[in-house]
């Protein structure tokens, strides 16, 4: 039968791509032959049955290979789970980790054996398999849907790695920019205004999962998805031998507030201390259901103005033409509570706001028609094909008889798109690009350093910029006494950890540092002595060096995997060489300017924000307002921000208060602890020694 199909493909897809693409068939090759009527797509054929329980089950068969895939997927209706945001997801990764008969190791041991692979998801639970063993992989499966335990154990497993993911996600700007997103659009009560917090996930219990379970996991709001070497016959035997005494259950259906529109151009704001680059994002909320008749010119307009790579407006101007990125892309997302529009993309620092100017110029450049025939043309061709080599897959022709079935789309849906996508006119372009594209009501969504702020306010309609943390809270602006100077927040942290007296009689200084990262354990010791301006770091692995950096007699010298290197770009050498190890006490005459720039909230304190600038290079310290110690500093590492936060500060035997444990915000790694495990002053090294 599978053989057949692909016959029809095969006939089809010639068929469609002639009409088209405009092949050219003539002899006379100078003039393109006039397109055909674009053909009706015979997608192949797909069974449908429905248990008397009220699953629904599909069947795309394919015997090509001996392997078939089970996939249930469950319709929630999207819900607030507010304080505990995060609920939903981790009952997905807690389901398969263990039933009554079955620990969460001997389902994967199971699994393993049959060489199948097994997930679950908080709407999903499915296998792939060789046909063979599919009945055995029915069973393990109907063990999980039917006797999940939900092991205490395994849900703090996963609420360890969570945590440590959103601690990652502190300085992550794509991060940020969701939840700042979210904050904005959506009000609370809405299904989308959750955000998930290290306080959110640490109120998960089992019992959240057990009732995610209980309410939602029912068969009559569940569509199981039989894809691959299977009959019918064989289908609906294994189904009624496992699903059969699954209970009905209520069907939850929530109602959601409208979400907030922009009125005006609204921008909002969340600070990234110190990036060279901007995220940027101009959106708007839309009314689109899924498979609503505006979709496909609206997917065409959008491939026009941003969508469509590197032939697309946004693209073409702020890559090609202004070098302001390296790409900036939009989208269009369909949705049965609230869709939206919107164009982003990662920005040279010094043209974030040029570069909003310029999407909201092509954004405005569509409203006014400024698109041709051919552009119509070109990106009809491009979604003809990429549809038509969709129909080579069976797993896509499943995914094709799914949507039929969840949304209640005509049986044709499918086989008359290419037929639709060639009745597509300018008009219809012009219709949905009046009716969605707004440039004079947009919000414009910034992650990036606060210097570009000034910038970007004098384009809100309102002139008041809505700044949010990287949570998505107003960040709360509180005035500073009068009274109080970047000099005296400076002299109260030099007094907080001994005194002046003492800090300009360090000598030399060694610090010996462990951490634990990626399963390896990290020591570095760095090793001081200011005067003379010199300096050496060196990290070793499982006590073997692995890497040095040494300042001697005014050179710079990297050393790593047998090889050594002499650092010459003055800026580098410049940054590398500030060797004091409290540059507070020090001041213009040694190249440092400081600047205070108000008060932000540091792990639930109060915290002076001050800015440091030597050589062109800015950082971003913070001293609590009450005991002045500095609680974290911000600097530039390669091009990405590097924040440190300090804690546990300790009196050493010289007598100064030094942060004995130092919280690294590694990007791309995530939260890193280290230990300061010794703090010498005046040990009397001398420049030989490093």
């Amino acid at each position: 039968m599978y053989n057949d199909m692909k016959k029809i493909f095969s006939l089809v897809l010639a068929v469609a791509m002639l009409s088209v693409f405009q092949l050219s068939a003539q002899i006379d090759r100078s003039k393109a032959p006039a397109p055909g009527p674009a053909p009706l797509v015979e997608f192949g054929n797909f069974e449908k049955f429905t248990l008397n329980n009220g699953l629904r089950v599909i069947l795309v068969e394919d015997h090509e290979r001996p392997v078939v895939s089970f996939g249930l997927t469950f319709i929630v209706d999207p819900f607030v789970e507010g304080d505990k945001a995060g609920a939903s997801s981790f009952f997905g990764d807690l389901w398969g980790r263990g039933t009554v008969n079955r620990t969460a190791d001997e389902i994967n041991n199971e699994v393993d054996f049959l060489g199948a692979s097994f997930r679950t998801g908080s709407r999903y639970i499915g296998f792939t398999t060789l046909t063979k063993y599919a009945d055995k992989m029915m069973e393990i499966m109907s063990d999980v849907l039917y006797n999940p335990t939900f092991p205490e154990e395994e849900l703090d497993k996963i609420k360890d790695q969570a945590i440590g993911g959103l601690q990652m996600s502190r300085t992550s700007p794509s991060a940020i920019m969701s939840n700042i997103v979210t904050a904005t659009v959506y009000p609370e009560g809405h299904a989308y205004s959750d955000i998930m917090t290290e306080a959110t996930v640490e109120a998960i219990t089992t019992d959240d999962c057990r009732q995610y379970y209980d309410t939602y996991i029912i068969p009559n709001s569940a569509i199981l998805v039989i894809t691959g070497d299977m009959t019918l016959k064989k289908a609906k035997s294994l189904c009624k031998k496992y699903f059969n005494k699954w209970e009905k259950g209520e069907v939850v259906v929530y109602e959601d507030p409208a979400v907030n529109r922009p009125e005006g151009i609204e921008v909002v704001f969340s600070p990234k201390d110190g990036a060279v680059q901007s995220t940027v994002e101009m959106m708007a909320p839309i009314s689109l259901p899924p498979y609503s008749d505006d979709k496909m010119a609206l997917s065409i307009a959008n491939a026009i103005y941003g969508g469509g790579g590197f032939d697309a407006k946004l693209f073409k101007n702020l890559r090609e033409t202004h070098g302001y990125t390296y790409g900036v892309y939009s989208s269009v997302n369909s949705d049965e509570i609230s869709g939206s529009f919107y164009a982003s993309g990662d920005v040279n620092r010094d043209a974030t706001d040029s570069s909003f100017v310029q999407m909201r110029y092509e954004l405005q450049n569509m409203m006014d028609g400024d698109y041709t025939e051919e552009d119509l043309k070109k990106f009809k061709t491009m979604y003809a094909g990429s549809f038509s080599r969709s129909l080579e897959s069976s797993d896509q022709i499943a995914n094709y008889a799914y949507m039929i079935e969840r949304y209640n789309l005509p049986e044709d849906y499918y086989a008359t798109y290419l037929q639709r996508l060639d009745a597509l006119t300018l008009d219809d372009i012009r219709k949905v690009v009046a009716k969605y594209f707004d440039p004079d009501n947009m919000y414009w969504f910034c992650v990036g350093d606060p210097s570009v702020l000034p910038a970007l306010a004098k384009y809100d309609s309102d002139g008041v910029v809505v700044e949010l943390d990287f949570e998505g809270k107003p960040i709360e602006h509180k005035a500073i006494s009068a009274d109080v100077t970047v000099e005296s927040v400076l002299d109260k942290y030099v007094d907080a950890i001994g005194g002046r007296a003492l800090v300009e009689g360090i000598k030399d200084m060694t610090e010996e540092v462990e951490m634990s990262m990626m399963g390896m354990s990290i020591s570095t010791v760095t090793m001081r002595i200011p005067d003379m301006k010199c300096f050496s770091m060196v990290q070793s692995m499982g006590g073997s060096p692995v890497s040095r950096i040494l300042l001697r007699d005014g050179k710079i010298t990297v050393s790593a995997g047998g090889m050594e290197q002499e650092i010459t770009d003055p800026a580098q050498v410049e940054a590398m060489s500030d060797v004091y190890p409290v540059a507070e006490i020090l001041g213009p005459e040694e190249g440092y300017v400081f600047t205070l720039e108000g008060i932000e909230t540091v792990d639930g304190r109060d915290a002076y924000k001050v800015k440091a600038d030597k050589g062109g290079i800015s950082s971003y310290n913070y001293y609590d307002v009450e005991s002045g110690l500095k609680v974290k500093s911000v600097a530039m590492s390669e091009g990405q921000a590097q924040e440190v936060v300090f804690d546990d500060y300790r009196k050493t035997d010289y007598g100064i208060l030094y942060p004995m444990v130092q919280k690294v915000n590694i990007p791309q790694v995530g939260v890193v602890e280290a230990k300061v495990i010794k703090v010498e002053i005046n040990s009397g090294i001398t420049p030989d020694q490093l």
